[in-house]
């Protein structure tokens, strides 16, 4: 856990030992599944706009380069457009969030793309029920036990049981939202877990639609609790 967060954190600050943190977070990841570890370089490969230079010094690189498409980066999945298109992001950690997310969806990384927005959608959800209730009814979204959050299937089913002290905050909050939700979650989860990334056009599309709405509809929860 320790080396996967200094693998991000060293690519989300462009730290010196950001080449070092690759290499033993590749090994590890490819110890366990070698085909995994070479998704992840594909990854690190499109982040990392390679140049002829590197390729030179680092000839084991040029397999990434290839047009099979099962191995290959495929350049035309680079978008202009946000995934979520959000002004005006409230809190501290909610609009690096949305930053990351963007650059995913720009990037053509649509697993993380979507694993990112469960994240903020999740953690939304958190917030929101912890603003409301407190530690009095912690329960709904706290493991004491455990020390951790609940899942984000069950955080869902905590706010659709108190849905209805909600409703007055926000439109558009009904079964169907929770619905979307559940959906986006099982989608997300599905992506997760999968080595290989299929996501057409017209589903990425389709995430997004749902993506937007929810995180808007939250966020507007979340600022008038």
């Amino acid at each position: 856990m320790r080396n996967t967060d200094r693998f991000y954190k060293s690519w989300k600050f462009n730290d010196d030992d950001q080449q070092s943190n690759t290499a033993q977070f590749l090994r590890e990841v490819a110890e366990e599944d070698k085909d995994k570890a070479v998704g992840v370089m594909q990854r690190i490969y499109t982040l990392a706009n390679t140049g002829s230079d590197t390729l030179k010094k680092y000839p084991a690189l040029e397999t990434l380069e290839r047009e099979d498409p099962g191995i290959g980066i495929q350049h035309s999945t680079f978008r202009s457009e946000q995934f979520l298109n959000i002004d005006n992001v409230p809190g501290a950690f909610y609009p690096d969030l949305v930053e990351d997310i963007n650059q995913c969806y720009s990037s053509g990384v649509n697993d993380a793309t979507l694993v990112l927005t469960r994240k903020l959608l999740e953690n939304l959800l958190i917030d929101i029920l912890r603003k409301q209730y407190g530690k009095r009814e912690i329960d709904l979204y706290y493991l004491p036990e455990n020390r951790r959050f609940k899942n984000f299937s069950k955080l869902i089913n905590s706010f659709e049981k108190h849905l209805e002290d909600f409703q007055h905050l926000s439109g558009g909050l009904d079964d169907k939202f929770i619905d979307e939700l559940h959906t986006f979650r099982q989608d997300a989860n599905a992506e997760a877990h999968s080595i290989e990334t299929n996501i057409t056009k017209g589903e990425i599309e389709e995430y997004r639609d749902q993506a937007r709405h929810a995180a808007q509809v939250l966020f507007r929860v979340w600022r008038n609790v």
